[in-house]
């Protein structure tokens, strides 16, 4: 019997090691647990190239999974690393963050050398995926949201022009565009009546990808003229998921994933089509922090 039990325990240790060595899809895991909503941690991850201090070409996404998972590719000098993201929320607050490390070159030596040696593999991967870390704690410190709220997205009429982008290139079209059809309006005699908003129309969440309206509420009791692409329209009132957003208003999709992940923790059926309402004007600069926008979620079912 004791022969039976030692012949198994070496087949199951000879399975491990081969499994470790030869089968095991990962060379090296980190974890780590942040207060951030998932989507903020999953657009964060998706903008490597944006808010890290690396090269533009070195991370590469090639498969996602929104908002859960992500397969990417980091090329640093001669090396070429497989990092696959898994994104969990474990409680009402708290996100996990698995990142599984393949080193493409050198991954059989790696599994070798990591349980006894804290290789510069190991040492590269610590590095990057704690200064992620930081930055998302950083952005949770640095840009803040207020309480979400139920609430209704004005009814207004206004002049717009539609545009479309990448989600993290919205506020550069914004800006490219604000002269433009201020210019119209200050030419034509058009008064302002309100702040500037944004309607999302369509959002590729996939592909990161929106179709939204850049709008200037005006007068309704005037007949206006479109002009080439400024048209003028009224929109309507909607119950929604609300929530102010203090910070830099490249980011403020920061608070589309609070509101998103606030509706699935709540079960509240909601239209991803968000609306911002923008109460400073960053041309004027100043401390963005100070900046303020109103961000809405509109909610399927009638819950005021």
């Amino acid at each position: 019997m004791l022969r039976y039990l030692k012949i198994g325990g070496i087949a199951v240790l000879s399975i491990g090691v081969l499994w470790y060595v030869f089968f095991k899809p990962y060379d090296y895991r980190i974890t780590f647990k942040t207060t951030q909503a998932s989507g903020i941690i999953y657009q964060s991850l998706m903008g490597w190239n944006n808010w890290q201090t690396v090269n533009k070409d070195v991370v590469k996404t090639f498969d996602k999974i929104p908002f859960s998972e992500l397969q990417q590719e980091l090329n640093l000098n001669d090396s070429v690393f497989d990092i696959r993201w898994k994104i969990n929320r474990i409680s009402d607050s708290v996100c996990q963050v698995h990142a599984y490390w393949s080193d493409r070159k050198n991954g059989l030596m790696q599994r070798l050398m990591v349980p006894f040696v804290k290789t510069d593999f190991v040492k590269r991967s610590l590095k990057t995926v704690k200064r992620i870390q930081r930055d998302l704690n950083d952005l949770h410190e640095r840009y803040y949201s207020g309480h979400i709220e139920f609430a209704k997205i004005p009814e207004q009429f206004c002049a717009y022009i539609s545009l479309e982008s990448k989600i993290e290139e919205k506020a550069n079209q914004m800006m490219a565009n604000n002269s433009y059809i201020l210019g119209y309006l200050q030419d034509n005699n058009i008064e302002i009546v309100g702040p500037p908003f944004l309607e999302v129309t369509q959002w590729n969440e996939k592909e990161g990808y929106l179709k939204f309206n850049f709008c200037f509420p005006v007068d309704n009791n005037r007949t206006y003229k479109e002009y080439e692409d400024i048209k003028f329209k009224k929109t309507d009132e909607k119950s929604a998921l609300r929530i102010k957003f203090n910070g830099n208003y490249r980011i403020s999709d920061c608070a589309w994933f609070n509101l998103i992940d606030y509706a699935e923790r709540n079960h509240i059926d909601i239209h991803k089509l968000p609306t911002e309402i923008f109460y400073n004007d960053p041309h004027n600069g100043g401390d963005e922090l100070e900046w303020e926008a109103e961000i809405y979620m509109p909610i399927q079912t009638h819950y005021l």
